[in-house]
Order: C-alpha cells, then structure tokens, then sequence
C-alpha cells in the first residue's frame, strides 16, 4: 500500500481526530459510583452490617426502608438483600428503631428463631429488646469464623500476597484506555471503508495499536484484582473474566490481521477477516463492560 503525503491540513485533522478518540474513551468506561446511590444523605452505616470488622465500599449500597446500606463487597449485598433480618443488630440504633426495621410485629420472633433460639420473651419491652441483641451478638460471634472465611474466599485476599491485591486494584481505571482506542479503530475503519481516505487507515492502524497494548494489560490486571481462579461460584464474574481475557486475545489477532493486510498489499481476503474481527472484538467489548458493570450495579443496571 503506498503511503500517501500528509499536508499540514491533513495532519492537524487526524491529531484532531486521535485526541476526540481517547476522550471519547475515557468517557465511555465505567462511572465510579457515587457515594449516594440512594439519596444525598449517603449510607447510614460506617461498617457492613453482614462484616462488621469490614468498612462499606461505596460501590455496594442497598435501599432499606428508605434509607442507604453500605454493604463492603457484592457477596455482602447479596446476602443482605436475601434475608436482612439477622444483620439488624449490627446496623446503628437510628435505623434498628425507623418504621418497617424495629417495629414489625413478628420481627423479633424471626430474629430469635434465626439465631437466639429463645423459647420466651420478657414482658419487658426494654428487657425483650436487650436480650434480642445479646442473643443476635452471641449467634454472630460463634458464626464469626465461617463467615469470615467465605468473605476471605469471595475478595481471595488472603491466599494472594498484598502486592498482588494492589496492583489489582488498577484494573478498573484501565479498562478506559483500551475501551476507546478499540472502538475507535473500529470507527476510523468504517470511514476508511466509506471515503478511502488513507489517514482513516493510518488512524484505525494507531488507535487498534494502543488499545491492543491496553487490552493485554487490563487484562492482565483482571486476573490480579480477581485472583488467578479458573472458575467460580458468582457466574456474573466468571462471564467477565473470561470474556475480557476473550478481548485481549481477539485485540492481538485483529492486529497480526491488520499487520498482514498492509504486507500482502490490500489482500481481499486478509481485509475481510481484519474487518470482521475489528467489528466483532468492538461488540465483544460492549458485551465485557455489561458484565463488569453488573459486578457493581447489578445486572439491570441498564434498566430506564
């Protein structure tokens, strides 16, 4: 393919072009969550309800009778969505006593048949209530270590070394890069296809470049942030893993694709497959990102 002149025009458009490409990508990754998913006032709680030795993550927050709980991971949530009665007692006071939490009729007897085992109840109110606390404490603490074994398994921290889990962490911020320059190239090969002009090319060559680069390395952080597991229980996660490590890989074959179509001079058939596995590893990343948006907000998160 020959390479054709830049004018100086030319090359201020397609600087242009690159730039509005990498914020289209920044825009298009995951929102971080805000702190008030369900309202301005923001979690009631300081410590998840279902862990209390953990501090909520703002990412996982559920609506209670009105009012926000932060929960530390989406395991948590999901427990506390089930069955919220027996976390009650590790919620603050305010909300124990709000309407709907501490005034339901049967409540207290769903809390002793769950944990306590308590036959009676004082008459008292201030004596059943105390003792409905001691006996949810009681229970919690002698569940404590199973508890705390399958939080360890779900975050799969203690099995991985700290350097590990941190360098994981950077998976979420990198998934931008990657993102927008793929879907760019994508782009800029639809308009080359449309106007044959060659900067289009030379612009779809650069950005599947970087966000193949970017790929490997998301990736690569997926595997630290979720641990090196082949497979699991929550399947949202397992789908996620697997297809954004299907991504790096159809990033690196859509580039030898490209690579080969400029070596063998515009081969048809080598422009086919490069162009079907630009277009398919675009709606692959789509797919990715709903899944890795469904860690945090739940699978409807699309819903209107």
């Amino acid at each position: 393919m020959k390479t054709p002149r830049f004018h100086a025009g030319q090359i201020r458009i397609h600087f242009a072009f690159v730039m509005l490409l990498l914020s289209a990508g920044a825009g298009w990754g995951q929102s971080s969550p805000s702190d008030t998913p369900g309202g301005d006032a923001g979690p009631v709680n300081a410590m998840c309800p279902v862990m209390p030795d953990e501090p909520f993550d703002p990412r996982f927050t559920v609506i209670y009778d009105g009012k926000s709980i932060g929960l530390c991971c989406r395991k948590c949530r999901t427990k506390f969505e089930a069955d919220p009665v027996p976390y009650f007692a590790n919620l603050p006071a305010s909300l124990q006593s709000s309407p709907g939490v501490g005034d339901h009729d049967d409540q207290p007897a769903q809390t002793d048949q769950l944990h306590s085992g308590y036959e009676s109840h004082a008459h008292d109110h201030d004596a059943a209530a105390s003792s409905n606390v001691d006996a949810v404490d009681e229970s919690l603490s002698g569940a404590n270590t199973v508890e705390t074994t399958e939080h360890a398994h779900s975050h799969d921290t203690d099995s991985r070394a700290r350097l590990a889990v941190w360098i994981g962490r950077f998976h979420p911020a990198s998934t931008h890069l990657p993102i927008g320059l793929i879907l760019g190239a994508a782009l800029a090969e639809s308009l080359f296809m449309f106007t044959r002009k060659a900067y289009f090319r030379h612009a779809a060559a650069f950005c599947l470049t970087l966000g193949t680069i970017g790929a490997v390395l998301t990736a690569t952080l997926g595997w630290f942030n979720g641990g090196f597991v082949l497979w699991g229980d929550d399947w949202v996660q397992v789908a996620h893993r697997w297809l954004g490590t299907s991504t790096a890989l159809g990033a690196t074959v859509a580039l030898w694709l490209m690579t080969m179509t400029v070596r063998r001079s515009e081969s048809h058939a080598m422009v086919r497959a490069y162009r079907a596995m630009l277009f398919c590893l675009s709606a692959l990343i789509a797919v990715t990102g709903f899944f890795g948006g469904s860690l945090v907000y739940g699978l409807n998160h699309y819903s209107f």
